[in-house]
């Protein structure tokens, strides 16, 4: 009922039509015994683990009683329960209640930046684009900056930027970049450039340093499949799923009420060790089914308001699932959210990219609302990034390929706002015709890691040197 997948390798194709290896088949990902389905009460999701605790709600009996808030898939930890887990997450939190947040978001494909953050002082910006440019008198503008632009989706990410709360990293990259989705992408999560002496990421190693091997919350991907940059060698890490999407469904049968009662009538009653045995497992997804009811967010069952209405997309969704995970107090410390794929524009890039930058711009000013509103704004910051960034010149297809040079933000509170780090300029571009990489993406890695984590960089990132970046205010 349940499969945790993740991207394979195909080779690149930097083609101008489009590419391959970002469209990737799947493959299970977590190893033999080491994954573990496990539901988390819902009223811990709802009044938070502390409240729950009080109640005495560690209790298997009330684990049991209380209905499911999400199912957790674990991995790192055998034999993992509820009970375990919420114990792990109880300890945890109150080890350190105030403990520090990282959040990364993805967009997947390679986000075009020179579109995203317009260098209107470049001269070449407008030969380099003369099919896909933003016309200058379009772009929204940074107070006391009169070199760069926001694209103008980019509403709600100008407001946060306007409160101080963004960091922006032009042209970040790691050295020789090849543009393959796959190779790029990998290179990021695992914090290593080349080949990686075991499978971890960043994030994962991180957690095995400051985490522990029983808090599955500790470090959550808020996706259908595990975010490799979660991957650990001892920390619990887990996959959160949305109970929304838990049901009945059989081909051409669109409603359970067709057959849920069915399915009732025949859970009970039976005689025989056989017939027992497949009603009990009917009896037990139905159960499943219905608790998880309640949860479900519908037109006839929306989900309670926020301070800011989130988009409805899979990073808005996402960010807000998320939220609801963080005032839950599990102790959570690392977390991952994807946009969804679609930045791999290689093709009408401007009503497409547009779409993209809105959503992203107006996913974020929801979730710092949301944040603030919580009690959290001051525990969490977000790192905004992608596998690389677009070719300085734009392609016959209205659209641009493969390049260098992406563009990170970090969000936040505690984020020192600004321009943070060199833009290269496009009056000389690589062998490609991609932008130079002025910042290293491992630096970026280690800053936020010292300044805001407190975990020295050098233990999560081998070889790093001791350049860092002015991120945290």
């Amino acid at each position: 009922m349940f499969c945790w997948l993740a991207p394979t390798h195909r080779s690149p194709d930097v083609s101008r039509r489009g590419c391959n290896d970002w469209h990737s088949t799947r493959q299970a990902l977590f190893g033999r015994g080491a994954q573990e389905l496990v539901p988390v009460p819902a009223e811990v999701m709802t009044s938070g683990l502390s409240a729950f605790e009080r109640s005495g709600g560690l209790t298997r009996r009330n684990v049991l009683a209380g209905g499911v808030g999400l199912f957790l898939a674990a991995s790192g930890m055998g034999g993992l329960s509820s009970k375990r887990l919420l114990e792990a997450a109880a300890a945890q939190a109150a080890e350190d209640p105030n403990g520090k947040i990282l959040v990364l978001i993805h967009q997947d494909g390679g986000n075009d930046g020179l579109n995203t953050l317009v260098p209107l002082a470049d001269p070449r910006y407008r030969e380099l684009r003369s099919r896909i440019g933003i016309a200058p008198a379009t772009t929204l503008a940074l107070p006391g900056v009169t070199d760069f632009g926001w694209h103008p989706a980019l509403t709600g990410l100008k407001e946060l930027y306007d409160a101080g709360k963004v960091a922006v990293l032009p042209s970040v990259d790691f050295a020789n970049p090849d543009q393959s989705h796959f190779n790029s992408a990998g290179y990021w999560r695992s914090g290593i450039v080349g080949k990686a002496p075991d499978r971890t990421g960043w994030l994962g190693r991180t957690m095995d340093l400051i985490g522990t091997p029983e808090n599955a919350l500790q470090a959550v991907s808020v996706t259908y499949s595990l975010d490799p940059v979660l991957l650990s060698k001892r920390a619990a890490v887990g996959t959160v799923y949305d109970p929304s999407d838990f049901g009945f469904w059989i081909p051409d049968v669109w409603s359970e009420d067709a057959f849920l009662p069915l399915y009732r009538q025949i859970s009970q009653g039976a005689r025989g060790s056989g017939h027992v045995a497949a009603q009990a497992a009917y009896r037990n997804a139905i159960t499943m089914r219905d608790r998880l009811r309640p949860l479900h967010v519908d037109d006839e069952h929306p989900a309670a308001p926020t301070p800011r209405e989130y988009p409805d997309s899979s990073l808005g969704k996402g960010l807000k699932n998320l939220s609801r995970m963080l005032a839950a107090g599990l102790g959570t410390r690392v977390a991952t959210v994807s946009s969804g794929g679609g930045y791999d524009t290689h093709d009408d890039q401007p009503g497409k990219h547009a779409d993209l930058l809105k959503d992203l711009g107006d996913s974020l000013a929801a979730w710092q609302a949301d944040l603030d509103s919580k009690g959290l704004a001051d525990r969490v910051i977000t790192m905004v990034w992608s596998e690389f960034g677009r070719r300085a010149e734009d392609n016959e297809s209205m659209g641009t390929d493969h390049g260098a040079g992406g563009l990170v933000l970090v969000v936040g509170n505690k984020a020192k706002g600004g321009i943070q780090s060199e833009f290269p300029g496009l009056g000389r571009l690589d062998e490609d015709g991609n932008l130079l990489v002025s910042t290293e993406f491992r630096t970026v890695y280690a800053s936020l890691l010292e300044s805001w984590m407190g975990v020295e960089a050098a233990k999560i990132l081998p070889g790093i040197d001791a350049r860092r970046l002015p991120l945290i205010a």
